[in-house]
């Protein structure tokens, strides 16, 4: 394995532009034009079979494309691979769980994106790979090269098609290498609920004593950071499953935000960039190699993709049993939510379709600053059939297992961005630790005038004027928005809560 990262680190230092090792020993690179995922270039091939169980139409991320289309950018991204002097190869797995792994193949031109899904996928062993037979998915990522615009269904020069009858995925005119790793996640969200198993966009963690939290959210609101705790053991950071057996890492490897990264904050981190992670955009002094995570002149959107061994703490294998506690990560950009709230199954459900919360700069291509959205299960650019689909699972799941809903703001207090101040994560930290403790089960609640969560009167180490937000306005703005977002009532939850997973 260190011959094969070495090997990595040799051609993307000659053959592409913008590769560096860093002081710290990671590899450095750059995405070229693409800093960002960009779903509105993302399509779904739509045939007798996906048009019935897809999610399509208003509010879906699914935008249909036709089989002669996706054939066409097949054909161009295989015949610009093919031209190539070399391309590189990745065998690897999705899914800890053993009884539903997985097998994924990636052609793909560049040593970056190599390195970059060895160290997202789980890496097999020698045995493992010399047995590893028919994939039962590849990807074919031509990188740079474009799609033709002018072919039926392109908008752009970029085109990233997902093909689930013919088990492939072919990207054109982007470098980002987080289309590859997204675009599996979208695959586990089809293949997985079929089997009666909930993907869940979410970190994970677990205690001492076989505690275990998941925390959903999307890019930035935290869940790297706050499932990375040197208390706990890592289970992952991203993406799971919740089966019968309990939760299960899909990756092997972690995608941490990295701007504004430092060590006193952030260690587990900080000390995982090393030899063998891919830092993506970030920008470096040029003689020293020094990192500066402050700089975002090429993006905000700063990342490090490092193995899930090198977090000192991670649990390996990447399983643990069923959840304790569900935590939903929302980044407030109105600066109105409180801190933390416990919720009801009810409110759960909820919160967890409308998934309030704000897309953070450079997350998606063109996002210059935090805007707000409702993104359905915290994760709508992912999923694949109708989120009440998945809401009605987690629903069964959390009742069956006794799990307690917590809503739990990572983003302003005091004013929206721009007027207030982000809260300090060591408040959330103080938070999330209450919850891991158990802490918060016994503490004093009011609840707000509308949708009645119920905020606590006191946290270990939270200032007590920032845990109850200006209800009129938390009234106004939320409830307006999220009936607006979901285009139904708040009435909704209910129905799924009683329906069950065959809502």
């Amino acid at each position: 394995m260190i011959i094969y990262l070495i090997e990595l680190y040799e051609q993307a230092i000659k053959y592409e532009n913008g590769s560096y090792i860093t002081s710290s020993g990671a590899l450095a690179t750059l995405s070229g034009a693409k800093t960002g995922r960009s779903p509105k270039d993302k399509r779904v091939v739509k045939d007798e079979t996906t048009a019935e169980e897809l999610w399509w139409g208003k509010g879906s991320p699914n935008i249909e494309m036709d089989e002669h289309t996706f054939l066409v950018n097949r054909e161009r991204a295989v015949d610009y691979l093919c031209s190539l002097d070399k391309v590189f190869v990745n065998d690897q797995f999705l899914n800890w769980d053993p009884e539903h792994r997985i097998k994924v193949r990636i052609v793909s031109a560049r040593a970056y994106h190599a390195l970059f899904m060895n160290n997202m996928c789980i890496r097999p062993t020698a045995e493992e790979l010399e047995n590893f037979g028919t994939p039962d998915f590849t990807i074919y990522n031509a990188g740079k090269f474009p799609c033709n615009r002018y072919t039926h269904y392109m908008t752009s020069s970029t085109s990233i098609d997902l093909n689930l009858a013919r088990k492939e995925m072919v990207i054109l005119g982007t470098q980002y290498a987080g289309e590859m790793k997204k675009g599996l996640f979208g695959l586990m969200h089809y293949l997985m609920p079929k089997r009666g198993i909930l993907s869940l966009h979410s970190g994970c963690n677990m205690g001492k004593d076989g505690d275990v939290a998941l925390f959903f959210g999307l890019s930035g609101t935290g869940k790297t950071t706050l499932s990375t705790d040197h208390n706990r053991y890592l289970i992952g950071d991203d993406e799971h499953c919740w089966s019968d057996n309990g939760v299960s890492n899909i990756e092997g490897g972690c995608y941490a935000k990295c701007i504004d990264l430092a060590k006193e904050k952030e260690p587990d981190i900080w000390n995982a960039i090393k030899f063998g992670t891919v830092l993506e955009n970030i920008v470096f002094e040029e003689h020293t190699r020094e990192v500066d995570y402050m700089d975002k002149s090429v993006t905000e959107n700063t990342r490090a993709a490092y193995p899930i061994e090198y977090i000192p703490n991670a649990k390996i294998p990447c399983v643990g049993p069923h959840p304790n506690n569900v935590i939903l990560l929302s980044c407030d950009a109105f600066g109105v939510l409180p801190p933390v709230s416990r919720l009801n199954l009810a409110q759960t459900m909820y919160h967890f379709i409308s998934g309030y919360t704000a897309v953070v700069a450079g997350t998606e291509d063109g996002i210059k600053e935090p805007t707000a959205t409702f993104s359905a299960c915290f994760g709508a650019a992912f999923i694949m059939l109708h989120p009440t689909k998945y809401a009605a699972m987690l629903s069964e799941k959390m009742q069956q297992h006794g799990a307690t809903g917590w809503l739990v703001n990572t983003g302003w207090s005091g004013g929206s961005y721009g007027k207030g101040s982000r809260i300090k994560l060591a408040y959330t930290r103080k938070i999330i630790d209450a919850i891991h403790s158990g802490a918060l089960l016994e503490a004093n609640y009011e609840k707000t005038q509308i949708f009645g969560l119920e905020i606590p009167s006191e946290v270990e180490g939270v200032p007590s004027e920032i845990l109850s937000p200006d209800n009129t306005a938390f009234s106004r703005r939320i409830l307006k928005c999220s009936l607006i977002a979901i285009g139904t009532d708040i009435d909704l939850t209910q129905q799924i809560v009683s329906a069950g997973p065959t809502f």
